[in-house]
């Protein structure tokens, strides 16, 4: 019951958590028009005590300490509530004050609504607001190829992600905010940016620029921040991606031309496969194929203890992929299923997916 539920209530503590962030970056905007506020604040204490000795109407009295700050505070919004004082003073502070109290006003409201509805030009204070407020966030250094595709699969895991992306040219900046991603535009080579996401509470940083350089940088940022965050690396130095796993202490530190290449080598072979990963020497194969005739009536199990080949998913005609099938589950013709292969099994595989 609880793990059925947990999705729902991680939603709503986000939920919960933005609108506490959404308020904490009012008060932020609020700070931002204090002397518009100091202005008003001022212009009503100052407008009272002449108020209080200076605005006795003809042949009347001044009017005394609380009636002043109403009429003054009435003057302020451009509304009268008195009658004309008969000192020069109170006169040309009844004209006067109108004026003040628009300008301070005007200036106030026009300078918080600019503040809190656009938060594009406030976007580096809002995400520090919003990430101090996170938990459990990941923090995506770039957003390029690499890094979109990344932040796709984080999405699809539910994670939070907060990205800085230097390039305000980048393609996928407006489909990530389509997507309800905050996105910063900046360098995050800066401590300022990166120290801003809230590295403290985050779950990892994920730092894939087309720079090893910049990359390099970031980590050591990151590291001087939080020494025990798992950061994932992208590097397309293998011989670096290795030295850096090993002094840096990044937990992983990929190497792109390493794990890219046996999936093109694979590919190149037969276009059925479809990823691959590297396990130490070994490289594993993602096998997705139409089940052939030889793998007709046999199971999950089967194949794993006859062939050494695992079976990730199962699609059925006219169903959805059943992933991570039961042992037990046998296979039909007309099935398509995805394998999971050694590479020095792959003519196997095609063996057994042939016609």
């Amino acid at each position: 019951m609880i793990r059925t539920h947990l999705p729902s209530l991680l939603k709503h503590e986000r939920k919960l958590r933005r609108v506490w962030a959404e308020f904490r970056f009012f008060l932020w905007g609020v700070r931002s028009i204090q002397w518009a506020i100091y202005g008003f604040l001022g212009s009503w204490l100052v407008g009272t005590v002449v108020e209080r000795y200076f605005g006795a109407p003809v042949g009347g009295v001044a009017p005394d300490w609380d009636v002043a700050a109403f009429y003054t505070f009435t003057l302020l919004f451009g509304e009268v509530a008195g009658t004309i004082p008969e000192d020069w003073l109170g006169q040309a502070f009844m004209y006067g004050l109108p004026v003040l109290g628009i300008l301070f006003l005007a200036e106030g409201l026009f300078k918080l609504g600019f503040t809190i509805f656009n938060k594009k030009e406030n976007m580096e204070k809002w995400m520090s607001t919003l990430a101090a407020t996170s938990r459990g966030h990941v923090i995506l250094c770039g957003l390029g190829q690499v890094g979109y595709r990344t932040l796709e699969e984080l999405l699809a895991l539910g994670c939070q992600v907060f990205v800085i992306e230097k390039n305000k040219d980048n393609e996928f900046i407006q489909t990530a905010r389509m997507k309800g991603v905050d996105v910063l535009v900046g360098d995050a080579r800066s401590e300022t940016i990166i120290r801003s996401l809230n590295i403290e509470g985050a779950r990892a940083v994920v730092i894939v620029t087309n720079d090893d350089l910049a990359n390099l940088e970031i980590a050591m940022d990151v590291r001087e921040v939080r020494a025990d965050i798992p950061i994932v690396m992208r590097l397309f130095d293998q011989k670096l991606a290795k030295k850096v796993q090993a002094t840096l202490n990044v937990d992983v530190s990929f190497s792109t031309s390493r794990t890219a290449a046996p999936l093109f080598a694979s590919a190149a072979m037969d276009k059925r496969v479809v990823g691959s990963y590297r396990a130490g020497d070994n490289v594993m194969l993602v096998f997705e194929s139409v089940v052939g005739a030889l793998m007709v009536g046999r199971s999950a199990l089967e194949l794993q203890d006859v062939h050494g080949l695992n079976v990730l998913a199962i699609k059925r005609v006219d169903e959805e992929w059943d992933v991570q099938p039961l042992p037990g589950v046998r296979l039909r013709q007309g099935d398509r299923v995805q394998l999971l292969v050694p590479s020095g099994k792959v003519q196997v595989a095609q063996a057994l997916c042939a016609a």
